[in-house]
């Protein structure tokens, strides 16, 4: 009992460290929207200016600023000094990075966060050095016993003046003026901008503040921060953003409980681990940080819809992506160059052209998983070390190249498994669980001396046919043959990926990345295309990690570390994240690649390599977002359109008539058929509030229904409810198949499809790809497989109906944000054609339509109706619903209050104090009497 009331104390001690930086990340991000993974880096540069200052140096972090000797520094004063280091620190972080990202993507975000540690980690290592530093006890010395047990003074006091400034921190932020802004402007940015607080001054504010706070405990906490080494000190921030995390970065009290609690269940583990013999030995090593990526992931998992987002409406989207085109010629001439560059070199150089080639699989895997789909991963290095473990493993057992597509098989299995919770969370809560599952994988498999040894985990040299293909032989450090497999291998790999980007896979990724809620609305399975390009990225990262482990001849857990791994990614969005280009050139960027070997050899800056690199990525977030290869391409393409000669586009009537899809004439009677979409008793609850109550209707084939009521009545809330997107009881019938415990996704392959209000366009592809897309869905696995080998299929005849349908075809290769809205509206309309649905659930359609545009649409939508679709039409356009619609249902406040054809519901007393007067519903009697007219004489 002794032992355990010891490390009791040890983890409260350890807690503190955590709930510090804890803090300091929930404030950072209540404040500005940024979820900051350099919190710790940020905190290492005041301990170490702390520690200068006790043997009698102010040393700053500026690489070639040379110490100062101030001599004797009273303890106090060295703590004020290194806490106002931390200040400024934080104040310039703002200023430089998060405030020209406040509106920018997750993504960006991110990245910057990411640049930013590396940076500093770059910068202590260059100014402190790497060797591990004692940290001095600043706090009271001496023990006080307690329960028998001797207790170091200066973690009873540390625990207590981190209680202390805790609690008055988080008094400051619930009572004060600043903390109610920064409170008002983490709820909504904008309405908080109308109260006249200024999300510059709340942002400097929390930066400042967290920073010091944060710098403040952490210098106090002498040796329970372990020792002071950039190599480790910035991975604190794992299991602080556990406890964030676990406090859904809001309430800093619950942070400060997650944070204090985490590091008691870590020592006390730590404790049973070393003193119990039924422990398994494998199972010690990593232990502590095991723990912060359970946490994690059950904290997202569970939690993911629940964890607060910024209220910030400004929608930024990730750059664009640049599809190649994977044309022979160009395949073989960059195969050419890469050969050259093998043979043309050789000993050191050679081998950086090697590792360049091998990193691009690494960065190529990124740019499937991150540039299209935009999952972030920091995890891809760590999947990379679980091919080198299996190589290892397999020994001379399988022969190669079976060896290696095992290895990476497992690392896709890796993959998919950290993959999981991309599930329920996305944008920065995911990278935080990857980075998580890399320091995991780091510490706990990889560097574990029971599962991987430095001597016996040798990894055989490739053969083939009795074709010796090492690396090294005789004098050669690598050797041509091995330089040759990577350089087939990563040419394959390239080729299968473009494909898989110019394919029906590429558009459904980018269909997620756009918008994952429109996407399942289409029929996408949202949750399966996740993990196959979890899968698919993994498998590229392993064999890439493979072919690292077959150019080092053994796995070295160096090669496959944290930091590695952020520079993958640094490298990777610095040259390019969204095309394979910039994989290629980040291979060639990367640490002992190419460039970096000519630098450290030519240039001797080996050693800042690693600070060019996270300098280079700040400012490539903050100026030019696309990367290198993207700024690129995107300039060589607008000077090909400046000097390629104009053509007239063809007309569209002649070009749907060439195509022989052209739009069907315009019929007003219309055949109705039996019911398709029947309802019983929808309700759907938010909270105590019933938005929709025991709403039962039905739908015809060929049949318009209108769907009406004031705002607030419960409308769109009752599509959600038919089409998956709101929890609700009641009974689904489509065709006489019960839907209402399906999936989204389901019901829209099944053919219940809806149109959304605002659009919900996917704006990284074009109008024709927007339709296409729908008709796409289904088994996504196999469909990977197929685009990979037979990547230009013909569009479905479907789709090229829908487009002439909502004459469409003379824009099909425009972006819709280049559309004017009645034009967008009718892309929404002609992506749901496509998926030749039952039945067509319309919210909307005609919002900011004018009068020409809404009664085009209303002969659009008797057309619909001609080919024997059913449609429930929802829209305040009083005219347009009584003018096509063959029955109205109406319902207030949830409930149905009319239903019966346009001239009943038009007269119905209820409707008419429903919408406060009549006048409008007598104005669009008028519409339906000329309707009926026009129908009388066409008989």
């Amino acid at each position: 009992m002794s032992e355990i009331l010891l490390f009791l104390v040890l983890g409260l001690g350890v807690g503190a460290v955590y709930a510090a930086l804890t803090l300091g990340v929930v404030l950072t991000y209540q404040g500005t929207g940024m979820i900051n993974f350099a919190a710790a880096a940020m905190a290492a540069v005041p301990m170490y200016v702390y520690e200068e200052l006790r043997h009698g140096r102010l040393t700053l972090p500026v690489p070639w600023l040379p110490s100062f000797d101030v001599g004797e520094t009273p303890t106090w004063s060295a703590v004020a000094i290194a806490v106002a280091v931390a200040g400024l620190l934080g104040a310039l972080t703002e200023l430089a990075v998060s405030r020209p990202l406040r509106k920018a993507p997750p993504l960006a975000k991110v990245v910057a966060a990411v640049g930013i540690l590396l940076t500093l980690q770059a910068v202590v290592g260059l100014k402190y050095g790497t060797v591990p530093l004692l940290r001095s006890v600043t706090l009271p010395q001496g023990v006080v016993e307690l329960s028998g047990v001797n207790v170091a003074k200066d973690r009873l006091w540390l625990v207590g003046i981190t209680l202390v400034l805790s609690v008055a921190l988080a008094v400051w932020f619930k009572r004060s003026r600043m903390g109610l802004a920064i409170q008002a402007s983490a709820e909504n940015e904008r309405a908080a901008g109308f109260a006249r607080l200024s999300p510059n001054v709340t942002g400097l504010v929390t930066w400042t503040v967290s920073s010091m706070f944060t710098a403040l405990i952490l210098v106090l906490a002498g040796p329970a921060t372990g020792t002071l080494s950039p190599s480790t000190m910035p991975l604190l921030v794992v299991p602080a953003l556990a406890g964030a995390l676990v406090a859904r970065l809001s309430s800093l009290t619950v942070s400060l409980a997650g944070a204090l609690t985490l590091g008691v269940v870590q020592s006390e583990l730590q404790y049973l681990s070393q003193t119990k013999d039924w422990w398994p030995d494998w199972a010690k090593q990593g232990l502590t940080n095991v723990v912060p990526f359970v946490v994690i992931v059950v904290a997202l998992f569970v939690l993911g819809r629940a964890i607060p987002t910024r209220g910030d409406d400004v929608r930024s989207s990730l750059p664009a992506v640049l599809i190649p085109r994977n044309r022979p010629r160009t395949v073989a001439l960059w195969s050419a160059v890469g050969l050259a560059g093998l043979a043309l070199t050789s000993g050191t150089y050679r081998f950086g052209v090697i590792t360049s080639l091998a990193v691009s699989l690494i960065a190529l895997s990124l740019v499937l998983l991150t540039g299209m789909l935009g999952q972030i991963s920091l995890a891809q290095a760590a999947f990379a070390g679980v091919a080198g473990i299996v190589l290892s493993k397999l020994g001379d057992s399988v022969p190669f190249p079976l060896s290696l597509f095992i290895a990476a098989t497992l690392a896709a299995v890796a993959g998919v498994f950290v993959g999981i919770p991309a599930l329920r969370i996305r944008g920065a809560q995911l990278a935080v669980v990857t980075l998580a599952a890399a320091l995991t994988l780091q510490d706990f498999v990889i560097a574990n001396p029971k599962l991987v040894s430095a001597t016996a985990n040798l990894i055989p040299d490739p053969e083939i046919f009795g074709w010796d293909l090492s690396v090294r032989g005789g004098q050669s450090i690598a050797r041509l043959p091995f330089g040759v497999l990577v350089l087939v291998i990563v040419v394959v790999a390239f080729v299968c990926v473009g494909n898989l980007m110019r394919a029906g896979t590429g558009r459904t990724m980018l269909a997620i990345r756009s918008n994952e809620r429109a996407a399942a609305a289409i029929g996408i399975n949202v949750p399966r295309v996740k993990l196959a390009a979890f899968a698919a990225s993994s498998f590229l990262a392993g064999l890439g990690g493979g072919l690292i482990g077959y150019s080092r001849g053994q796995l070295s857990a160096e090669s496959f570390g944290v930091f590695i791994g952020l520079s993958f990614l640094a490298v990777a969005y610095l040259q390019g994240i969204t095309s394979v280009s910039g994989a290629l050139l980040a291979g060639i960027s990367a640490s002992l690649g190419v460039v970096y070997v000519f630098m450290d050899r030519n240039l001797h800056l080996g050693s800042y390599y690693m600070l060019i690199t996270g300098v280079s990525l700040i400012l490539t977030v903050l100026f030019n977002p696309i990367g290198i290869a993207g700024k690129t391409r995107s300039d060589y393409e607008k000077a090909r359109a400046r000097f390629a000669p104009r053509r007239s586009p063809a007309k569209p009537a002649v070009r749907a008539v060439e195509s022989g899809s052209g739009p069907a004439p315009v019929t007003t009677r219309r055949q109705i058929g039996d019911v398709t979409l029947s309802t019983r008793g929808i309700t759907v609850r938010y909270g105590g509030v019933e938005a929709v109550s025991n709403i039962d209707i039905e739908v015809r084939a060929g049949e318009i229904v209108g769907l009406i009521g004031p705002n607030g009545a419960g409308k769109t809330s009752f599509v959600d409810a038919l089409t998956g997107f709101a929890r609700s009881s009641g009974q689904v019938e489509l065709a006489g198949d019960r839907l209402d415990r399906r999936p989204a996704h389901d019901r829209a392959r099944r053919g219940l499809v809806r149109t959304w209000q605002a659009g919900e366009l996917f704006d990284d592809l074009t109008v024709a790809d927007n339709v296409r897309v729908a008709n796409e869905t289904g088994n996504e696995a196999l469909g990977m497989l197929r685009d990979i080998v037979r990547p230009s299929t013909p569009p479905a005849a479907a789709v090229e109906r829908a487009l002439a349908l909502m004459s469409l075809t003379d824009v099909e290769e425009r972006k819709p944000s280049e559309l004017p809205l009645g034009r967008q509206k009718a892309v929404g309309m002609a992506r749901a054609l496509a998926i030749e649905p039952r039945v067509l659930l319309l919210d909307e359609p005609a919002a900011g339509l004018d009068s020409a545009e809404s009664l085009a649409f209303g002969d659009q939508l008797r057309r619909i109706a001609g080919t024997g679709v059913g449609c429930l039409l929802i829209d305040h356009d009083m005219h347009l619903v009584m003018s096509v619609c063959d029955r109205v249902y109406v319902i207030e406040f949830g409930k149905q209050i009319a239903a019966g054809t346009p001239a009943a519901v038009r007269n119905d007393p209820r409707v008419l104090e429903s919408y406060l007067g009549s006048q409008s519903f007598e104005t669009a009697g008028v519409a339906a009497d000329a309707r009926a007219g026009r129908e009388e004489v066409g008989s």
